[in-house]
């Protein structure tokens, strides 16, 4: 198996996995990619729409970890916020974020995508966001 069947076949996992949590797959049994998570609009419980999915990235065990969320603060400034998929429950048409627009202000921060491989900033936002992370002993006890 080539890198990129490798990473499909990982993320497919994760994402079949998050189903049962409410996660990324719909509870209908259908799953996604990371493909068809890029560019999908976000919401509030409330229906704000927020951003939208810029970017699917690996955590510290080398898994797709987090969807990286980029969302609008001004009309000419666009924030990033690594969100874990535990607190995204994804539909076809939206995602819709387990918090607010102004808790996402408060997430943790990253400068690059790479820096999320970081067992402490990704265990840092997982707990923002009230998600265990799966590496630990208690998110492999589900």
């Amino acid at each position: 198996m080539n890198k990129l069947n490798v990473r499909r076949v990982l993320i497919l996992v994760l994402l079949v996995g998050c189903a049962g949590a409410g996660g990324l797959a719909s509870a209908r049994g259908e799953t996604g990619t990371a493909d068809r998570l890029i560019g999908m609009p976000v919401r509030t419980p409330g229906g704000e729409d927020i951003g939208s999915i810029i970017a699917v990235v690996p955590g510290p065990e080398g898994q797709e970890a987090f969807a990286v969320l980029g969302y609008w603060v001004f009309p000419d400034t666009q924030k990033r916020a690594a969100v874990p998929f535990g607190a995204l429950a994804c539909e076809e048409q939206y995602c819709i974020l387990k918090t607010t627009r102004d808790s996402l202000e408060w997430a943790p921060a990253f400068v690059f995508e790479d820096e999320l491989v970081r067992r402490d900033l990704a265990e840092d936002i997982y707990r923002y966001f009230g998600v265990q992370p799966y590496w630990t002993d208690e998110g492999t006890k589900r």
